[in-house]
């Protein structure tokens, strides 16, 4: 098991390595020169090319990955252009913020969209089936940004039950400001949940040893949760798994809409002033949290099923 841990986190060396120069290389040929967006428009020509050579914009585009990411495994993210703090920092005080977003937005899902799937999986071709399934298809298909305006003008304008924008200080505040986030951002969780559960559900719930556990007497609701819910777990968690990552990493439009401080948003604002440290640094600590993610459902994967466990004990 420990042998497949670290051998999965070594794996995440070249993927950090091609997320790092995509993205780098996405930004560095972009329009745009990071200097006039530091020093402003009415910048003199010897000032922008001091700040620059300051910024070693003059280099090759691969001497200046080679030199980030040297610097990267020294513990260095490197410093914001647009406001010379350390990015570590300013990534670090942030991520807490999307992290409790992210975590409302899998609940939410979770609630929905578990319950659901099994309840259309039970009554397959049913009028409830049918309506879950029509539902969830909206859910995938909706715009997040619209979702979260259409929150925004009915519960914040026309009924004015709760904020449309910030995170509030604390107790209700924050309750508050974290529930039509939330909505937003789980929305389309729930939905796939909810159509993995059912596609799951369906594939155990024909399967001989449930009819035996029926023609026992046990109840059927242990049927459900005990043999049916437990044996078809696996994909379902794949998809937790996916969802939840994601939404560390995509949550940028939600934040947008209703000025969350997290770090998608601080994304947004760094690609919009080509702030090239900022964004990298955000991309790298997402794309760590991401493969972070996916190693735990991977463990998790194997106290849900034994068999699993012992192949990671042979590997």
């Amino acid at each position: 098991m420990y042998k497949y841990i670290i051998k999965r986190l070594l794996m995440m060396i070249p993927v950090l390595l091609g997320v790092t120069f995509i993205v780098f290389f996405i930004l560095n040929v972009s329009p745009g020169d990071p200097a006039a967006m530091i020093l402003g428009d009415r910048a003199s020509a010897e000032a922008l090319a001091m700040k620059r050579e300051e910024l070693g914009l003059n280099d090759p585009l691969l001497i200046r990955y080679f030199n980030y990411i040297v610097d990267m495994l020294h513990g260095d993210l490197g410093t914001s252009y647009k406001n010379s703090l350390s990015v570590w920092e300013q990534v670090t005080e942030r991520f807490p913020n999307t992290a409790i977003l992210a975590l409302c937005g899998i609940c939410v899902a979770l609630i929905i969209g578990i319950p659901t799937g099994i309840i259309s999986a039970k009554k397959q071709y049913s009028i409830m089936d049918n309506c879950s399934m029509v539902l969830a298809l909206i859910g995938v298909s909706m715009p997040v940004f619209w979702l979260g305006l259409l929150l925004v003008i009915v519960f914040s304008l026309n009924l004015g039950w709760l904020p449309s924008q910030g995170m509030g200080s604390g107790g209700m505040e924050l309750v508050k400001s974290l529930i039509l986030p939330s909505i937003t951002l789980g929305t389309m969780s729930a939905a796939t949940i909810t159509r993995m559960t059912r596609s799951s559900m369906l594939e155990v719930i024909r399967q001989d040893y449930i009819s035996t556990a029926r023609a026992k007497g046990v109840s059927e609701r242990t049927v459900t949760m005990k043999h049916m819910l437990r044996n078809a777990l696996i994909p379902i968690v794949t998809a937790v798994g996916l969802q939840f990552g994601s939404l560390l990493g995509g949550a940028m439009l939600t934040e947008t809409v209703f000025s969350w401080p997290g770090l998608g948003r601080l994304m947004v604002d760094s690609i919009k002033s080509k702030d090239i440290p900022m964004v990298l640094g955000s991309v790298v600590f997402m794309a760590v949290m991401f493969s972070v993610v996916n190693l735990a459902v991977d463990i998790i994967y194997a106290y849900i099923d034994p068999r699993i466990k012992s192949q990671y004990k042979k590997k």
